[in-house]
């Protein structure tokens, strides 16, 4: 969860909620908000990450976004999870699909170089030689590499500046990748 102020991070707060999404985004939100002295009202625009990514989590951020867009009249930005996972430089964003697959993103400076997809680890090896001057990030234990802090926040608020707001707040669905 975090809170922009004119563009500027005022709070962030970064997680890992796993099965508990449904008990912490909410009482975080509502912290989230006193320590800042704000309330619903003074929320501006809801950014919320739309998958890949657990199935359960995507859907309950989404649905709190949703809510907190539609009831208060304001505009909802969605980015990719891989993308909120890249920052800046060249990145290759691998996200355990589980069965040997990883979700797989590839962007030059949070712009994407291919598109989303899934692959077998074995296939996404054969793509780090073509593209061996990205850094792996997200799940890079996958394939032997350290895993790395990422600030999804800060990512999030510069990546959202160039998003267009969602006209059908309803119709957002989650992104869930196939095989392919």
């Amino acid at each position: 969860i975090g809170i922009a102020k004119d563009n500027e991070i005022i709070y962030k707060f970064q997680q890992e909620a796993i099965k508990k999404q449904s008990e912490l985004t909410i009482p975080f939100l509502q912290q989230a908000l006193k320590e800042n002295n704000l309330s619903l009202s003074d929320v501006e625009e809801v950014n919320v990450t739309i998958g890949p990514g657990s199935f359960t989590g995507i859907r309950i951020g989404m649905c709190i976004a949703k809510v907190l867009a539609s009831l208060n009249n304001i505009p909802l930005k969605a980015i990719s999870s891989l993308n909120a996972y890249a920052s800046l430089g060249k990145k290759i964003v691998i996200l355990d699909a589980k069965a040997k697959r990883v979700y797989l993103g590839i962007y030059n400076n949070n712009q994407k170089v291919i598109d989303e997809t899934v692959v077998e680890i074995e296939r996404l090896k054969e793509l780090l030689n073509v593209y061996n001057d990205y850094d792996v990030v997200l799940d890079s234990h996958l394939i032997g590499l350290e895993s790395e802090e990422i600030d999804v926040i800060e990512n999030m608020n510069r990546i959202s500046k160039n998003i267009i707001p969602e006209t059908n707040v309803d119709g957002l669905v989650p992104i869930y990748l196939k095989d392919r």
